[in-house]
C-alpha cells in the first residue's frame, strides 16, 4: 500500500518561534510600547493555545490593537522576518529517511507563496516533497481544502498520515481518517494537543520513522 505523508511546516520542521516574537516585540516598539512579554512568557501563552492580539498589554488602545494586526500580516512573512526562523536540527536526516519510505507532501497556510518558496529553497527542503500545498489564512481557514483536493486525485487504498504542531494538523487528518502525529515541540503543548486525541504525541521529529517502522509490523 502506498503511504503519503503530509507535513506541516512551522513548528514542525522549522523553529519559528524567534520570528514570531520579534514581529510581536517590535511591532509594539513601533506603537512607543515597551512593557511586552518575555520569549518565554509569550511563548509559554501560544503553547497553551492563546492567539498573538490576546498577548498585548492590557492598556493597549482598540486603535493600537487594529495596528497590530494589520502590522502583523504585513511583517510575519516579510524576507526580513523569516532569516528570523531555524531549521529543526533533525528534520533534513527524517525527510531523507522517509522519502524512500512515502510520498512526502507539505500542506501549509502562508500568506505570501513566493517568500515561502524561497525559504523553503534557503533551507534546501523543497526537493524533499511531491507537492506543497499553500493557501493564504485570509482565504481559507484551515487546510482541510487543499487536503481535500489532493486526496480526490489519490486512490482510496492509499494509507494517509499527518504530521504537525498545532490542533488544525490533527483534526482535518482525522476529518479524512489519517494516522494523526502530534509533535510536542511547537505551537502547541502536549497538555493542549492532547485534548484532540492524536493518535500519537512524538517529543522528537525523528520518532516519525519508528511510526512508521510499527505500523508497517502490525
Amino acid at each position: 500500500m502506498k503511504r503519503t505523508i503530509f507535513f506541516d511546516l512551522d513548528g514542525t520542521l522549522i523553529d519559528t518561534s524567534d520570528r514570531h516574537y520579534k514581529v510581536y516585540k517590535d511591532i509594539l516598539k513601533s506603537c512607543g510600547i515597551s512593557n511586552t512579554l518575555s520569549k518565554q512568557e509569550y511563548w509559554n501563552h501560544k503553547r497553551e493555545g492563546r492567539k498573538t492580539v490576546e498577548l498585548l498589554p492590557e492598556n493597549c488602545s482598540e486603535d493600537i490593537t487594529r495596528t497590530f494586526i494589520d502590522e502583523w500580516l504585513e511583517r510575519i512573512e516579510d524576507k526580513s522576518y523569516l532569516k528570523y526562523d531555524t531549521l529543526l536540527q533533525e528534520t533534513l536526516s527524517v525527510l531523507s529517511t522517509l522519502k524512500g519510505k512515502a510520498v512526502l507532501m507539505l500542506v501549509t497556510l502562508r500568506n505570501n507563496s513566493e517568500n515561502l518558496l524561497w525559504e523553503l529553497n534557503n533551507f534546501g527542503l523543497t526537493n524533499y516533497f511531491k507537492e506543497i500545498l499553500v493557501s493564504s489564512p485570509l482565504e481559507v481557514k484551515s487546510k482541510t481544502p487543499l487536503i481535500r483536493g489532493y486526496l480526490e486525485k489519490c486512490s482510496k487504498a492509499d494509507d494517509f498520515i499527518i504530521v504537525g504542531d498545532s490542533e488544525m494538523d490533527i483534526s482535518v487528518g482525522k476529518e479524512f481518517g489519517m494516522l494523526t502525529i502530534a509533535v510536542t515541540y511547537g505551537i502547541r503543548s502536549k497538555v493542549f494537543l492532547s485534548k484532540y486525541k492524536p493518535d500519537y504525541h512524538l517529543d522528537n521529529l525523528s520518532e516519525t520513522v519508528k511510526v512508521l517502522e510499527e505500523t508497517d509490523n502490525r
